[in-house]
């Protein structure tokens, strides 16, 4: 009798072991060692890459995000991902931010429920050098589905190379 309650609490330790092992494989594999952020950061993970300087403009209030993701395969223990976003009002605004060389990401600035006329507008800069935008207006009420934004794909923010000139080329 003994023996039986020793094989159970042993294989009951041994599931709870593998359990906790396999949810930490599973956040090392499948990136959830990611952060979140209400409001875009003047620093991104100690920086000292470059400084990128987002110019977001938009006729009506909007959410603008970035994200910045490390440019190391995702299985790597330094692999960083990091999504911020924030509410603001029309107008112009400026984000200065100091970013860590070798970090990609996208940046979007988005109206949630646009009027026709409805403008946005996103300049980058890297060093002080231009390296892109991406601007829409809202020529017709927008249908179910679909979403109003502005966005630029960078390859690594430091040294201001984007992915593409715009998303909608």
């Amino acid at each position: 009798m003994f023996q039986t309650l020793v094989r159970k609490v042993l294989g009951a330790i041994a599931g709870v072991v593998i359990c906790i092992a396999i949810w930490s494989i599973q956040d090392k594999l499948f990136g959830n060692d990611s952060e979140t952020a209400d409001k875009i950061p003047a620093q991104v993970w100690g920086g000292g890459g470059g400084t990128v300087v987002i110019e977001a403009e938009a006729s009506e209030p909007a959410v603008i995000s970035a994200s910045f993701e490390t440019n190391s395969m995702i299985d790597d223990v330094n692999h960083d991902y990091l999504e911020a976003w924030q509410k603001i009002d029309a107008g112009k605004h400026t984000f200065t931010i100091d970013v860590p060389a070798n970090t990609s990401g996208s940046v979007w600035l988005r109206v949630d429920e646009p009027n026709v006329g409805a403008k946005v507008k996103l300049v980058m800069r890297a060093n002080g050098e231009y390296v892109g935008e991406d601007a829409m207006t809202l020529e017709k009420p927008l249908e179910p589905g679909y979403g109003f934004a502005a966005g630029l794909e960078v390859d690594d923010y430091s040294r201001g190379k984007l992915t593409q000139e715009g998303l909608w080329d």
